[in-house]
């Protein structure tokens, strides 16, 4: 009660108007009594230099400037349940002298790059070499490889290319020596003895250029070889137009008899016999109906027919040493064999002769 007598005023104070001690304050509170409040402190005011952007932006966050970068943020600044395993990782891949060096993951990269680049070249070279060594075994029996290899691609427009010459053995002729039983022609029969026995083929390939011809010989039961001899043409544009050529070879007989005492075998060789062959491009050739030849249109090996006239011919003239025997002793050249051989005349040949078509 006041000292006038009348009854206390109850001031009634909300929690807002009220400053509540707090534990940690060493102040004491402040006792309101008779309705006076205490000011509320004023804010200053606004600074007229404040921001243009914090005036309307005031939460904007800080800007920075081309010259003052941001702070660098890392991947590896990654706090959480699955940091302990980043920075592990991190620390490994760091530790690692070859990636942690300048250009490591590049160098990873690139070396990459180069293993696939060279898996990838050696699965192409396999792959067409395969396909390579495919396709020459189908198109080409071992029979058919040639002794000498042409100097130029065996294909191209006629007459370049490989072809079987199937011919006869026309005609026989020993009149360089004074035994004929030294002078002998493959297949050792003529037509006119046995046409079926008569069938003589020469595969022969020519390559080239149209102006610069050659021909070379294969693998054959006569002995000859040739490679890369120069084919020319004759009598151009008439109906005996026709390639020939001429090369000089050692042909070397077994008598079909014995020419010495003893008995014992022989060998005779005939050096520079001169073997000459035409093929034609005009005359067609002739098989008889009745021969085996009839059917030689068909080649395998790769080697296709000729398919005009051929003549091929192998010829030496007499003289002295022609022909030049041996005996032979366990398949080596011995004594001379001279008993029953002279010289002939240069007038003299002997001769093979093959052809596929009539005179």
């Amino acid at each position: 009660m006041s000292s006038d007598g009348s009854s206390p005023r109850r001031v009634h104070r909300t929690t807002s108007q009220l400053s509540l001690p707090r534990p940690n304050d060493g102040r004491l509170s402040i006792i309101v009594e008779d309705g006076d409040v205490p000011p509320v402190p004023q804010l200053p005011s606004k600074s007229q230099r404040r921001p243009f952007s914090r005036i309307f932006f005031p939460a904007s966050p800080p800007r920075h400037s081309f010259e003052s970068p941001p702070p660098k943020y890392s991947l590896w600044d990654v706090t959480g349940p699955k940091s302990e395993k980043l920075m592990e990782l991190r620390n490994n891949i760091n530790n690692h002298r070859h990636i942690a060096g300048r250009g490591g993951w590049k160098r990873i990269l690139l070396l990459v790059l180069i293993v696939i680049a060279i898996i990838i070249a050696l699965a192409v070279g396999l792959t067409i070499g395969l396909r390579n060594r495919s396709n020459g075994s189908s198109s080409v029996s071992p029979s058919s490889t040639p002794t000498s290899s042409p100097t130029s691609d065996p294909t191209g427009p006629f007459p370049i290319g490989s072809y079987s010459l199937n011919t006869f053995l026309d005609s026989v002729s020993t009149n360089c020596t004074s035994n004929s039983a030294t002078w002998r022609c493959y297949p050792y029969a003529t037509y006119a003895d046995s046409p079926s026995s008569a069938l003589a083929t020469f595969n022969w390939i020519i390559a080239g250029l149209e102006n610069n011809l050659t021909i070379s010989s294969t693998d054959n039961p006569f002995a000859i070889d040739f490679a890369d001899v120069p084919l020319t043409m004759a009598d151009k544009g008439t109906a005996n137009e026709r390639y020939i050529f001429s090369v000089p070879n050692n042909k070397v007989v077994i008598p079909s008899a014995s020419i010495n005492t003893d008995n014992s075998m022989a060998s005779c060789q005939y050096n520079d016999t001169q073997l000459q062959a035409s093929l034609f491009t005009q005359i067609p050739s002739s098989y008889p109906s009745n021969s085996s030849a009839s059917n030689a249109g068909n080649v395998t090996g790769g080697f296709q027919p000729w398919p005009f006239a051929i003549q091929v011919s192998q010829s030496i003239s007499g003289g002295f040493g022609i022909p030049a025997c041996f005996e032979v002793t366990n398949g080596n050249l011995g004594a001379p064999i001279t008993n029953g051989l002279n010289a002939q005349p240069s007038q003299d040949f002997c001769s093979c002769v093959y052809k596929n078509y009539d005179l």
